[in-house]
């Protein structure tokens, strides 16, 4: 009901009891359904959320507000996960429930010179530029966080978790690249979200 994705790192108990039972699935739906929300699962089920079925014209502006935001938005989100995989030797994109420890980047950082050149990169992005890598670091899991990608999943140790919001992302992505936008129409995006039914 607050338009935040479930998932196993973000919502652990929720999701448990959301995939464990169709039951309990079930009895959600029926209680969101006269508030005009259906409850769906996303990004092959690792995560959930409320869809609203029956939009008003101020839904539909919302939406395709959020929808332009994030097609604005996506190309620096994407610059953000790219630097931050350019810190595991392997180069492997994030996925839900990896671990990212602030002090291994920073050491990480420390060593790696393309992923330091990477962090310069993205710095102006999260607001640390010139500054040391440990800044820079902190800047950018920071940035990922207000954006629901990482949580804070140990704040003594500054360890952070990755979100089912990863997933959304790339499915996102994949749809901007396949019906990559000249020019962003809001009537056209609406028709495709289905809003202008």
């Amino acid at each position: 009901m607050q338009n935040k994705l479930i998932c196993p790192v973000s919502e652990p108990e929720a999701y448990k009891w959301l995939k464990d039972s169709e039951d309990n699935f079930n009895r959600i739906s029926s209680h969101l359904k006269p508030f005009g929300v259906k409850l769906v699962s996303m990004c092959d089920g690792d995560v959930f959320a409320g869809l609203n079925t029956v939009p008003s014209e101020s839904d539909k502006k919302a939406i395709s507000k959020q929808f332009h935001d994030i097609y604005n938005n996506i190309g620096p989100i994407i610059e953000m996960l790219t630097c931050l995989a350019s810190a595991d030797e392997n180069n492997n994109a994030l996925v839900m429930g990896d671990k990212l420890k602030q002090a291994e980047l920073v050491l990480t950082a420390n060593d790696n010179k393309h992923f330091e050149s990477m962090l310069n990169q993205v710095s102006e992005i999260t607001g640390a530029t010139k500054k040391p890598n440990d800044q820079q670091v902190e800047a950018l899991l920071e940035r990922l966080r207000k954006h629901d990608i990482v949580i804070l999943s140990n704040s003594a140790q500054k360890i952070y978790r990755v979100t089912g919001m990863i997933s959304y992302i790339n499915q996102i992505f994949e749809y901007i690249t396949e019906n990559l936008f000249d020019d962003f129409d809001e009537e056209a995006i609406e028709l495709q979200q289905g809003l202008g039914l």
